[in-house]
């Protein structure tokens, strides 16, 4: 009775999953807010990750990558520790719905979208010495 009550709620989890999944997963719509709220606090300019998602244009040759290391839930990597990376406490795990978000946009081919569909930059670069803004000022370091 336990295995059939697993199983029903198994199948009822996978079909509220899909459903929740748009048809259509783009990169401006769907997979941004992702790399957002859980990549982007590492993968920018000058932060640990070599690998910049901060645009589609650099985000887009990494996706077979992605999908695997969402997959097999290597990324985010909760081995990071606070005094080493910044933001590691507050990236946390993906969610299933964040992981086939991910998954379903790089089987659809990795479409961009309309970009006018962008949240608003995440991460600000603070300008430092030397920096034409200014000291002290702040600008996004992802241009739409």
């Amino acid at each position: 009775m336990k295995r059939i009550r697993l199983i029903g709620l198994w199948l009822g989890a996978t079909i509220l999953l899909s459903a929740t999944i748009n048809e259509s997963v783009t990169y401006y719509r769907d997979v941004l807010p992702v790399l957002q709220n859980h990549c982007q606090s590492c993968h920018r300019p000058g932060h640990v990750a070599p690998i910049n998602f901060m645009t589609y244009k650099e985000t887009r040759p990494w996706a077979e990558a992605m999908k695997d290391v969402v997959i097999s839930r290597q990324m985010p990597p909760w081995f990071t520790e606070r005094p080493y990376v910044p933001a590691a406490g507050d990236h946390g795990s993906l969610t299933p719905i964040e992981i086939e978000t991910i998954v379903r946009w790089v089987d659809l081919g990795a479409p961009a979208g309309d970009p006018k569909d962008a949240p608003p930059p995440l991460y600000l670069q603070q300008a430092g010495f030397g920096n034409p803004l200014g000291r002290g000022s702040v600008k996004p370091i992802a241009w739409r």
